[in-house]
C-alpha cells in the first residue's frame, strides 16, 4: 500500500502510556527516540547492570552507551509484568530466537487488551512463524491491535542522530497514525502503511540477501558483482511476497527496498557481517560465537525454505543460501553457481 508521510512539528510531549520491552541495540535506539516525544515510557531490560546504567549514570553500559537515556523520564526496570501493567502500548524489540521466553510470565488476560508494536526484525525460529501470527496465536491479540515499526535504519545512526525515515504498519489505520505519531521527532520520519504482512515477510527476506551479501564479500567479490546480485535479490523478494501475500503495494518503497539495500550495504549490519564470516570459511558455529548480536538472517532462511514448501516459488538464492547454512554445502562453488545462474 503506498505510505503516508507524517510530518514533524514542535510539539508537547505525546500522553500515550508506552512500555518498551527488550534492552540490546535496536530498543536503547527507540528508547532514545521516544524520549524526545513522550511523558511515560517504561523499559524493560532483563540485565541488572542496564537497569544500574541507566538510573545511575543515564546510559546503557552494553549497547550504544553513549546515548544518554534521562532516568526521570525513562523507568527501566526488569519487572517484566510490572512495566507491561503500566502501559497501554507494547514495543517489542527483543530479538526473535529470545521472544518466547521473554515473554512467558505474562499472562494471555493482560496483553490481549493492549496495542502491540512489534520492532522485530525476524521470525520465531522454533515454531517457523511470524512475530505478529505468534502474537495472535499464543495472546490472542487481534490484528486491528497491532502494528510494526520498520526501516530501514540501523541503531548506531539513530544514536547519532542522522536523518532517518520509518515506517509504521498496521491494518488499523488510526493505530498506524498513532504509532508514526510517536516516533516522529526532529531526525526521524515516520510513514504509514496498511501492509503489515506484506511488510513483515519483507523484513524476513532481507536478512537473507544480505547475509548472502556478506557471503561474496567475504568470497573476494566486489561491489559490481555485488549489485547485480542484490538487484537479483530485490527481484526474488518482490516475486515471493507477492505471491505468498497478493495485494496492492509499492515493493519500491523504503519499508521493503530501503531496509534490503541498508541491510546488504552497511557496515553496521550483523546479517552482512555473519555473511562474511562465512564467505572467509568459518563454520556456521564458529561465526554464531564470534556475533555478539543475532544475526536473524540464519533464521530467516529456514522459515521461507519451510514456507515455500507450500508456494513452490522460484527463489533460488534463498535456497542456496539455506543449503550452505543448513545442510553444510560447500560456499565458494554454491555461491559461484547463483552467481552464473544470472549470467
Amino acid at each position: 500500500m503506498e505510505e503516508t508521510a507524517t510530518p514533524f512539528r514542535k510539539k508537547t510531549r505525546l500522553r500515550y502510556r508506552v512500555a518498551v520491552i527488550g534492552g540490546g541495540s535496536w530498543a536503547t535506539a527507540i528508547i532514545k527516540i521516544l524520549s524526545a516525544n513522550l511523558e511515560h515510557i517504561h523499559w524493560w531490560v532483563r540485565e541488572p547492570e542496564i537497569v544500574e546504567g541507566v538510573n545511575k549514570y543515564g546510559h546503557n553500559p552494553k549497547y550504544l552507551s553513549s546515548t544518554f537515556i534521562d532516568p526521570k523520564d525513562v523507568k527501566v526496570s526488569n519487572d517484566l509484568r510490572q512495566v507491561v501493567n503500566r502501559a497501554d502500548y507494547v514495543i517489542i524489540v527483543t530479538p526473535s530466537a529470545f521472544l518466547q521466553k521473554t515473554l512467558e510470565p505474562l499472562k494471555k488476560s493482560r496483553m490481549s487488551n493492549k496495542k502491540i508494536i512489534t520492532a522485530v526484525k525476524g521470525i520465531i525460529p522454533e515454531r517457523l512463524q511470524f512475530i505478529t501470527d505468534y502474537l495472535h496465536d499464543e495472546f490472542h491479540i487481534p490484528m486491528a491491535n497491532m502494528a510494526m515499526i520498520s526501516g530501514p535504519s540501523h541503531a548506531e545512526e539513530i544514536a547519532q542522530e542522522k536523518f532517518t525515515f520509518l515506517t509504521a504498519a498496521s491494518t488499523n489505520a488510526e493505530l498506524a497514525a498513532d504509532v508514526a505519531r510517536m516516533f516522529t521527532n526532529r531526525y526521524v520520519r515516520a510513514s504509514v502503511s496498511s501492509d503489515i504482512k506484506g511488510a513483515e515477510l519483507a523484513v524476513v527476506m532481507k536478512n537473507i540477501y544480505a547475509l548472502g551479501a556478506g557471503i561474496y564479500s567475504g568470497l573476494g567479490y566486489g561491489d559490481n558483482f555485488i549489485a547485480a546480485y542484490i538487484a537479483n535479490g530485490v527481484r526474488e523478494m518482490k516475486n515471493f511476497v507477492r505471491q505468498v501475500f497478493p495485494g496492492e503495494r509499492c515493493l519500491d518503497d523504503s519499508v521493503y527496498l530501503g531496509d534490503l539495500l541498508v541491510t546488504s550495504y552497511s557496515h553496521f549490519s550483523r546479517n552482512r557481517m555473519f555473511g562474511n564470516m562465512i564467505g572467509h570459511g568459518l563454520s556456521v558455529r564458529v561465526a554464531q560465537l564470534e556475533m555478539s548480536m543475532i544475526a536473524e538472517g540464519y533464521y530467516a532462511v529456514r522459515c521461507i525454505h519451510e514456507m515455500n514448501k507450500k508456494f513452490g516459488a522460484s527463489i533460488p538464492i534463498s535456497e542456496t543460501i539455506y543449503g550452505i547454512l543448513y545442510e553444510g554445502n560447500n560456499v565458494s562453488s554454491e555461491m559461484k553457481r547463483i552467481a552464473e545462474y544470472y549470467i
